[in-house]
């Protein structure tokens, strides 16, 4: 069983192409991520990253988001800087041809969309 917290913005389709890589990989996965269809009832903006989606980065064995350019602005790329600063492996799965420019100055990984590439980094790292 894995952990997964998937940084995302409810305005694309990464959040259900990165879970459904993640179904057809070998592992059992619990999804920690907060999908549009049951969001939090508030958001505290006073923080980067709402302490609640914290908790949820924490419970997560892994970090897996997107390479797309939209991370470089919002809540997903600090969530993923969150992540990164606590210690999680992260990972960025190749959603479009351009990587955000954040996620390559973090140093996170970009792998190509493939269920074989996802397995073999997540036993690497996890």
């Amino acid at each position: 069983m894995i952990n997964v917290f998937i940084p995302h913005r409810w305005n694309n389709d990464d959040y259900s192409e990165i879970s459904e890589l993640l179904d057809r990989t070998k592992f059992k996965v619990r999804d920690y991520s907060v999908p549009s269809s049951s969001p939090f009832d508030t958001i505290d903006r006073r923080y980067n990253v709402d302490p609640q989606i914290k908790r949820q980065i924490r419970y997560a064995s892994v970090v897996v988001c997107s390479n797309r350019p939209a991370n470089n602005n919002g809540v997903s790329i600090e969530e993923i800087k969150f992540a990164v600063a606590i210690g999680k492996p992260v990972v960025a799965v190749k959603i479009t041809d351009n990587t955000s420019a954040q996620i390559t100055q973090l140093g996170v990984p970009v792998i190509a969309k493939r269920k074989d590439s996802l397995e073999t980094w997540i036993y690497n790292n996890v």
